[in-house]
């Protein structure tokens, strides 16, 4: 008996017993559990918004409360009303003492300023850096050490077939100390031959450890020297890969010598020598002492060497033995790497600063405001009930000043802190009551600074709500206490951003992420930042991801970074 595949597959889905459904979109809870992790586009999960009506609840009230609290730190510089008194809208209340809080404002200011000057001189060295990258030519030469002998060139011969050496091997490097005591004067590989006498050295040092490097001619071994560093034979026959007998037994080594300044590990890199093992084509004498000008300029030439055995003449390295890095290889104090890793620490740095702007630039907005709120003033008709002693301050945390309205109707609400800068006062609002059904317009007349407790929104993420008072011109129909719905302007047009479906985000200690494709076609974990959340299924991306980018269905036990991946299309299982 034959089955039709697309009857199998409904009836396999009809099975699973569990559908997910999410902006209209069904999920089979078995497709979970196969072994690869299906992922979606950003460009077919990602939802166009258009502006929309944002809401206000709020009830009516014939008897509000203005409640004045003084800003943190600041002092009354004079209070215009006391209690009992009768006071009309927009008569004041309260005056500040703004001395320090000008103050405050001049000093972010300045700090603003300093910020920009320093942001400046980051991006001009970042600059300066980038140049140095564009002139720097690594990469693009080779250096390798050719051991000339004072023998006369012969023809060269064909290469033999060399038998296979075993793998190259890390150099010993004693137990007790994994990084080198300091810089070296001398390159020693072999301690127990030296039998000569240094003036300048009350003991011998150990045997040469590099500071760094793998020994590949991509990392080769690094060792920090003093300059004119002198070079054991025996340190050379192991950089080549020789034993005791001459013979070479494993694969050469190369390694960089590096003067710096001030002899430290961390000083600006002055002067550099590459060293490639394999340009040494036979043993030298373990013993001998090689001298090198790593460093050095001519009239340090000119001096008598101070550094060297009694009664001997070391000879140099024979030509081309050791390769100095060109002046033009090492600019700014910086080799390559060092160079890569400054740009990137430059950048870094220039995005921490503009961080540090945007924030001061909120500070600033924030004290112009305090400045802008030096004169409180009555946002109704009313009699003051309180007024509390400038000397005293506020006293367990009661209101400074009260006042009760005693005329007119008005709405109290809360408004979060996503929708607080487009209530303000002044703005105008269109509403419905719930019970008499009448329509009516309001004027906001207050914003708290100070926020509600006890509110957070549907989908249980909390979120801080502001106190506001809005009031009711024509009050006709209106009940005392029933509830009201309200709605600011509507925006026009559509809303740019990215916008996806709820149930594609999960949440846990506090942090927001997604599951996507990542390399190697594996999943992983990425954190998003998330802005609004419309009609309670349909939530901003502010970053996180991109419109490139492929996400998975984020439940599931085989939901977990490390899993397969397959690309697939929710339109086309729509089809079944």
């Amino acid at each position: 008996m034959r089955i039709n595949k697309k009857t199998a597959k409904i009836a396999a889905i009809s099975t699973a017993g569990v559908l997910l459904m999410g902006g209209g979109i069904w999920f089979a809870a078995g497709k979970l559990k196969k072994a690869e992790i299906k992922v979606y586009s950003m460009e077919e999960l990602s939802q166009q918004m258009w502006g929309e009506s944002n809401s206000l609840e709020g009830a009516v009230s014939s008897n509000v409360s203005q409640e004045v609290r003084l800003m943190d730190k600041q002092l009354v510089s004079q209070v215009h009303v006391q209690e009992g008194q009768e006071v009309k809208e927009g008569d004041p209340l309260l005056t500040y003492d703004m001395t320090l809080v000008s103050i405050d404002l001049e000093m972010e200011k300045l700090n603003k300023e300093q910020m920009k000057v320093k942001k400046t001189g980051l991006e001009n060295e970042l600059k300066n850096l980038k140049d140095d990258k564009k002139n720097m030519a690594f990469g693009n030469k080779q250096y390798k050490i050719e051991f000339l002998t004072n023998i006369e060139e012969e023809e060269p011969k064909p290469e033999e077939p060399k038998p296979e050496e075993p793998k190259p091997e890390e150099p010993e490097t004693p137990p007790e100390q994994a990084r080198p005591s300091g810089v070296y004067k001398r390159l020693y590989r072999d301690i127990t031959i030296d039998k000569t006498e240094f003036p300048n050295d009350d003991a011998i040092i150990e045997n040469a450890i590099p500071y760094s490097g793998k020994g590949t001619k991509e990392d080769p071994y690094v060792y920090v020297c003093q300059k004119g560093v002198l070079i054991q034979g025996e340190f050379l026959n192991q950089l080549a890969g020789f034993d005791a007998s001459g013979a070479r037994v494993r694969d050469p080594y190369y390694c960089k010598l590096e003067v710096r300044s001030e002899n430290s590990f961390d000083g600006t890199l002055q002067a550099a020598m590459i060293l490639d093992g394999s340009a040494i084509e036979a043993a030298v004498e373990p013993s001998t002492w090689f001298r090198t000008r790593l460093g050095k300029n001519e009239w340090e030439e000119m001096l008598p060497e101070e550094d060297v055995p009694q009664g001997e003449l070391l000879p140099e390295l024979p030509d081309g033995t050791g390769d100095e890095v060109p002046n033009d290889e090492i600019i700014g104090g910086y080799s390559k790497e060092e160079l890569e890793k400054a740009i990137k620490d430059k950048e870094k740095e220039i995005k921490s600063i503009e961080l540090d702007i945007k924030e001061a630039d909120l500070k600033i907005k924030k004290v112009e405001q305090e400045l802008q709120g030096e004169t409180v003033s009555s946002t109704v008709n009313g009699i003051v009930k309180k007024v509390g002693d400038p000397a005293k301050g506020e006293v367990d945390g009661e209101p400074f000043i009260v006042v009760e309205s005693n005329e007119g109707v008005y709405i109290k609400g809360v408004v979060s802190e996503a929708l607080l800068e487009k209530v303000q006062p002044g703005q105008l609002v269109t509403g419905m009551a719930y019970e008499s059904g009448t329509f009516f317009e309001a004027e906001v007349k207050e914003v708290s600074p100070y926020p509600a407790s006890g509110y957070q929104n549907y989908g249980g993420r909390e979120l801080t709500y502001y106190p506001f008072t809005a009031f009711i011109a024509d009050s006709t129909g209106l009940k005392d206490n029933e509830m009201v719905n309200m709605e600011l302007p509507a925006e026009e047009g559509s809303m740019s951003g990215m916008f996806i479906g709820k149930e594609y985000i999960r949440s846990k200690d506090g942090e927001d992420f997604v599951y996507k494709e990542g390399k190697n076609g594996k999943l992983e974990k990425q954190p998003v930042r998330t802005g609004q959340t419309f009609y309670g299924s349909v939530v901003e991306i502010k970053d996180g991801l991109t419109m490139e980018d492929h996400i998975a269905f984020p439940y599931g036990k085989k939901v977990k970074e490390g899993a397969k991946v397959k690309r697939a299309s929710l339109a086309e299982e729509n089809m079944f």
